[in-house]
Order: C-alpha cells, then structure tokens, then sequence
C-alpha cells in the first residue's frame, strides 16, 4: 500500500500521525465496503509509527524533517516493512531502538 505525505511544514512523524488519526475518523463514516481496505491502512500506519526510528528517518532526507515543503510516498511492505520515496530516492526505515 502506498500512502502520500504532504512534508510542508511538518516532519514525516507528524504527517503520519495526522494520517493515521484522519483514517480512524473516516472508518467510522466509511460504508462496510471501504472498510476492510481502511483497517489496512491504520494497522500499517500504527506499525509505522510504533516501530520505526524517526530521528533517523528525519536526518535522512530534508523532506522528511519538513525542512523544504516536499513530498514523500509511504510503502507498507508488510507488517513491520516500511520504505520511504521521496526526491527520487528510497529509504529503508530502521527499527526503534530499546531504551
């Protein structure tokens, strides 16, 4: 699944989150069809933001620290797979580290 981020005035976390929060809302106004295809997108955003290393994700790329307005593309890949498109590139996400 791919989900577009608007990265202007804001970092990759926070977009996400935005995201991620808009879905809940529409699932609930959503009619039993549009549902399944909703429950995906949440369950793979909550991933995201659960599990990936944003501090690393934002010194990757200045788009995804919201530094210069771009635009950036999320692919869930799987259940904790994730790869970030943005300015022609592809970036890997790391995991969360312990603390």
């Amino acid at each position: 699944m791919k989900i577009l981020l608007d990265l202007s005035g804001h970092c990759i976390e926070t977009e996400a989150k935005r995201i991620y929060e808009e879905s809940i809302r529409e699932y609930f106004r959503a009619p039993d069809s549009m549902r399944s295809e909703l429950e995906k997108k949440i369950e793979g955003l909550r991933n995201f933001l659960e599990y990936s290393d944003f501090n690393h994700l934002r010194s990757l790329h200045p788009s995804l620290a919201g530094a210069d307005g771009g635009r950036a593309a999320l692919h869930l890949d799987g259940s904790n797979s994730f790869r970030i498109e943005t300015g022609g590139s592809f970036y890997k996400t790391q995991k969360k580290t312990a603390v």
